[in-house]
């Protein structure tokens, strides 16, 4: 096998996790059962798997950055917007048996990285995801973004049990508008805040999986026949111009999460 790919497992679950693609989780099986959609032959890097999301989680709008009285151009790689950050395309580096580091890259316009640990043991998968800076203060966002199938292979279809107090609202380009409302009806591609975790993944009658997390907000996506996305993410949709979190040397930014089944 491939240095490139790693696998993590405990007795009853494996998650194997991809280096080349964005250090995401490339499969996780538990009692046999793939929970992840693992993607076709020219599926994009946007929409398989599990990847974290540094050092902006969502959506930047027009993919400009305002911070310091400066504006920086970050690459539209979902135009006419920037989405998801720099690393999820990117190599990481396999720091120790279960921590993974990847640089932001020189499309980010400060020096800094992302690191990523992964453990899985018999009750659960923890995620740990951290965003450091090596110099300068920055902004940042940090979550993960995952395909859990839609259908597991035995037929089991997927329901989502989220309770979720406010929903952001979108424009016409999928951009945050600043207003928050009332859950509307599904299906969903929104970001919500006072999430009262665990959002439940429910194959029913076959497997369920509680999704946990240290993040304040979570978008929901439903709308794919294949596979759905629970994200959790420390800030909404464009946060690296509307938010007030700052990545400095003394105090990185760092998020958890865990999928217990």
């Amino acid at each position: 096998m491939s240095d490139a790919i790693v696998t993590l497992a405990s007795d009853r679950a494996a998650v194997t996790v991809d280096l080349v693609a964005g250090g995401r989780l490339a499969s996780l099986t538990v009692d046999g059962d793939e929970l992840l959609y693992t993607g076709e032959p020219g599926t994009s890097l946007v929409g398989w798997g599990c990847y974290p999301m540094a050092p902006f989680a969502g959506r930047v709008r027009d993919g400009m950055l305002r911070f310091g009285g400066l504006t920086h151009q970050l690459r539209l790689n979902m135009s006419p917007h920037s989405i998801h950050g720099t690393v999820f395309d990117q190599r990481w580096e396999r720091e120790s048996e279960n921590r993974f580091c990847c640089d932001l890259g020189p499309e980010w316009p400060w020096e800094g990285y992302a690191a990523q640990t992964i453990e899985i043991d018999e009750e659960g998968l923890h995620l740990r995801l951290e965003l450091h800076t090596v110099g300068s203060p920055f902004p940042g966002s940090i979550g993960w973004h995952p395909w859990f199938r839609s259908q597991l292979q035995t037929g089991e279809q997927l329901r989502i049990d989220a309770s979720v107090g406010r929903q952001l609202v979108r424009d016409g380009t999928g951009m945050p508008t600043g207003q928050w409302v009332e859950p509307r009806p599904r299906p969903w591609d929104d970001c919500f805040t006072d999430v009262t975790w665990p959002i439940v993944l429910d194959w029913v009658g076959r497997r369920t999986l509680q999704i946990d997390s240290s993040c304040e907000f979570a978008v929901i996506y439903d709308e794919e026949p294949q596979a759905w996305c629970v994200e959790p993410q420390s800030a909404p949709p464009d946060a690296v111009n509307t938010s007030t979190d700052v990545v400095t040397l003394e105090s990185p930014l760092i998020a958890t999460t865990t999928w217990r089944w």
